[in-house]
């Protein structure tokens, strides 16, 4: 080997070997023990989420191609033409037709809505039908339905109703026998995926109870090979474009729905990723500093900056590499956790480890971790002798850190948000708390100390004190504030929600929700408000269109970013007409038409879907109305405005544009009922089984199910924050730390005893806690209003006692921590006093 590859060789071990016994030397540091911990706790949590989104994707796929019951399934709100079917029938082996409605049955006082699916003797399709004798009792496989005159329900809906098999149920004038216990059906994911109560009758079943058409949903399970369904796709955009279709290679109803839960935890960890930033910018002062000393010690004895540098980037590398199993094993073992939290949703969900995508997440994370440690690696690029006898500077440093810490956020924004307003809003929070909070602390400080500069005691001392290290501090109270702030904005916010939404439902909607009624129907229902003296609170039309086309493009091809706005206008949604802007909308783009305009082929979308769609003044918009399209131009834009009712719609047209478009009317509606004319609405729904109608209890009690959902995700991101605030509050104790021991040392030196330097470190930690937690209140104040306004248009009434309470609390958390944390510098004497 020649003589210079030799020295390379040589180098290059001695490095290794240099740069591994300091990395040893510094895992026995404490400000590397924290950095661990915080790059740790990310690095679980996203890999955590990682994993689990797979599981959840693969298990949507095989839970596709389980539970279709077909190679395809077409579902329209029609009936399908003769014409139609026959081209189905030409192009597949089979085609089996099934009905389904959403109505209501009752027994008594108890009342339950309840999907009802009809089917034909040649149902199933595929697969077999389980059903049970009883409740609880064992389960059979049978290849064909209910007879005629008999009914199948599900377990869920035979407790609500307090029924068992053997009764009879009468609906529609009908009596009903209940024959089984309907335990799965093979394309039960076609049936809402165990969220909707479910009931099964035969075809001639349904005839018979003469349900209105326009309240039927039909289905053809079709059998087809990948030639006959990519043939059939084609047709049904080109003859069916109002329709959908699922097949076996496509994508699973619930995959966007799963996407926008993926890309909402995402977004969380911008919170996350932004606590991590403050402890690592707090711990990368003491670890600059003594890099930076390494290295001009190491370039004196003859190093090269090169080598230095290389030596600073091995040691980083060998710490990842002993982080790497640890993080590993807590992620699976998080993963698992997840999994089986996630198996009363996707049932059937198994664990399982996805090896390459562990890796790729991997490496983006250890990318990012490097772009956090890439300041200090500049900072030993530039470090010379000269860092040896006069102080760093280390401002432009500062600089450098905090601009890679905002790529990052802002790179891990761009990946997930899927709502710009949304994700803007907790932005710009996020900033307005920065900027709140560093205002308040130099404020505060200065105002403080200006007052008490005349008085003596121990208390104008530590304000001044913290006055002449005002930097220090402010810095501290950032670190402690935002971490308060992101605890409160996701506990508090989520506390006020239930209570908000509940009262002023309550209040401006009546108990009861009829949320679709055809003309007949809403006839019939104001002949029994009025029979029976109830309050019509609110009443509006509507009709059901179905969004197609965009700018001239089919929704798939305009927009395929998963959005909650994409989901729903991918079904057929309720369309209102009004000369007038509604009294519950504000109008905050465009203008409103005139009164009895002429020109009716013009809407006003709602703000956030023209957001989240990317639409502008001036787009155009085809809809599908009665198997019709019609085409519209977008002229305004309307938000919702609280106080007139939440009843509003997402798309609006003029009056005018009823009398050109030929198709059913039905209505919305609220009223307020007593409790005794809630147990007359069974002679209204024997009447008419099909009305949708909805009580405030079952609305509530639906919301409290979702709250509690998101509450326990929300409480378990709330204790990787707290861990994560305990981290910032060490880290900022350690970053600083040699200021504190000189602080200390200096007060003894005057003749002051240790319990002055006490007294002294509690009253500034206290002041510290109580400035950030004001800032942090503050902020989530600020950030209520933004959301409340704009997604719910609610005024935000926090309760005051509780932020009294949560005040006391911060503080009183925040000064003990300090205090602990702080022994160490409290422990100085005059001798290290001398020797610094």
């Amino acid at each position: 080997m020649p003589v210079r590859y030799q020295e390379e060789w040589s180098l290059m071990q001695n490095t290794i070997q240099l740069a591994w016994q300091l990395a040893r030397e510094e895992s026995r540091q404490t400000h590397h023990r924290y950095l661990h911990w915080v790059l740790g706790l990310l690095m679980v949590f996203v890999l955590t989420l990682s994993q689990s989104s797979l599981s959840v994707q693969h298990y949507l796929e095989q839970n596709l191609e389980n539970l279709l019951g077909a190679d395809l399934v077409v579902s329209h709100t029609k009936s399908l033409s003769a014409e139609h079917i026959q081209f189905l029938e030409q192009h597949s082996s089979a085609v089996v037709a099934t009905q389904s409605a959403t109505t209501t049955l009752s027994n008594g006082s108890h009342f339950q809505q309840v999907k009802l699916k009809a089917v034909g003797q040649n149902y199933p399709l595929e697969g077999a039908l389980v059903v049970a004798s009883s409740l609880g009792g064992s389960t059979e496989h049978v290849l064909s339905g209910p007879s005629i005159g008999e009914i199948w329900l599900d377990g869920r809906t035979l407790a609500s109703l307090h029924m068992v098999v053997g009764d009879t149920v009468t609906m529609a004038g009908e009596s009903l026998k209940i024959s089984k216990v309907l335990i799965h059906e093979p394309d039960r994911l076609m049936e809402g995926h165990t969220v909707e109560m479910r009931g099964l009758i035969n075809l001639d079943t349904m005839k018979l109870l003469s349900l209105p058409p326009e309240h039927m949903a039909y289905r053809y399970l079709v059998a087809a090979s990948n030639q006959q369904i990519t043939t059939l796709i084609d047709w049904q955009k080109a003859n069916l474009p109002a329709a959908s279709v699922f097949h076996k290679q496509g994508a699973h109803p619930l995959a966007l729905f799963w996407k926008r839960t993926e890309n909402f935890m995402g977004l969380t960890s911008i919170i996350l990723f932004f606590m991590a930033a403050i402890g690592i910018e707090q711990l990368s002062q003491v670890q600059r500093k003594k890099e930076q000393v390494f290295s001009a010690i190491c370039i004196s004895l003859g190093l090269t900056h090169q080598n230095a540098l290389l030596v600073s980037v091995v040691k980083w590398a060998l710490h990842i590499v002993k982080l790497t199993p640890i993080v590993l094993v807590i992620s699976m073992l998080f993963h698992l956790g997840v999994v089986y939290w996630l198996g009363s949703t996707f049932n059937d969900l198994s664990w399982e480890w996805h090896g390459v995508e562990w890796v790729k997440v991997w490496c983006c994370l250890v990318a990012g971790a490097c772009v956090f440690q890439l300041p200090i690696w500049v900072a030993v690029a530039q470090s010379s002798i000269r860092a040896l006898t006069h102080p760093l500077q280390i401002s432009s440093k500062n600089g450098l850190l905090k601009l890679c810490i905002v790529s990052v956020i802002c790179a891990v924004a761009f990946v997930y948000s899927d709502n710009a307003l949304l994700t803007g809003m907790v932005l710009v929070s996020l900033l307005i708390c920065v900027a709140l909070i560093l205002f308040l602390s130099w404020l505060s400080l200065y105002l403080g100390e200006r007052a008490t500069q005349n008085l003596s005691g121990i208390f104008p001392f530590a304000l001044y004190m913290m006055r002449q290290r005002v930097l220090v501090k402010s810095t501290q109270i950032l670190g402690v504030g935002l971490c308060t702030f992101l605890l409160l904005f996701t506990l508090m916010l989520l506390k006020d929600i239930g209570a908000s939404m509940t009262s002023y439902t309550r209040e401006h909607n009546g108990n009861l929700l009829v949320s679709q009624a055809s003309e007949a129907q809403w006839q019939d229902i104001r002949a029994w408000t009025k029979t029976q003296g109830a309050e019509v609170r609110q009443h509006k039309s509507f009709m059901y269109a179905q969004l197609v086309k965009v700018n001239g493009l089919s929704l798939d091809q305009y927009d395929d970013s998963p959005s909650e706005s994409l989901q729903t206008l991918q079904k057929s949604i309720r369309l209102h007409w009004s000369n007038d802007v509604p009294t519950n909308n504000r109008v905050v783009e465009g203008q409103w038409w005139e009164r009895d305009t002429q020109h009716w082929q013009q809407v006003s979308v709602e703000d956030e879907v023209m957001t989240d769609l990317g639409l502008a003044l001036g787009d155009t918009l085809v809809f599908y109305i009665n198997d019709k399209p019609v085409q519209f131009e977008i002229v305004a834009s309307h938000v919702y405005r609280a106080g007139g009712g939440s009843i509003t719609f997402w798309v609006q047209m003029p009056a005018s544009a009823i009398a050109h478009i030929d198709a059913p009317h039905y209505s919305m509606a609220s009223i307020e009922l007593s409790e005794e004319q809630f147990g007359r609405l069974g002679d209204l729904w024997q009447q008419h089984p099909s009305i949708r109608m909805v009580s405030l209890s079952e609305m509530a009690q639906r919301f409290d199910t979702i709250l509690a959902l998101v509450t326990q995700v929300v409480s378990g991101i709330s204790i990787l924050i707290i861990v994560l605030a305990v981290i910032v509050i060490l880290s900022s104790i350690r970053g600083f730390e040699a200021d504190e021991k000189k602080k200390n040392s200096i007060i003894l030196s005057f003749g002051f005893d240790r319990k002055l330097c006490l007294k002294l470190n509690i009253i500034e930690w206290l002041v510290t806690g109580g400035i950030a937690a004001l800032g942090a209140i503050v902020s989530t104040y600020i950030a209520g209003v933004l959301i409340y306004q704009s997604q719910f248009s609610l005024v935000y009434r926090p309760d005051i006692l509780w932020l009294l309470g949560t005040l006391l609390l911060i503080m009183t958390f925040v000064g003990t921590l300090g205090v602990y944390g702080s022994k160490k510098s409290l422990s100085q004497s005059l001798r290290h006093l001398l020797a610094d």
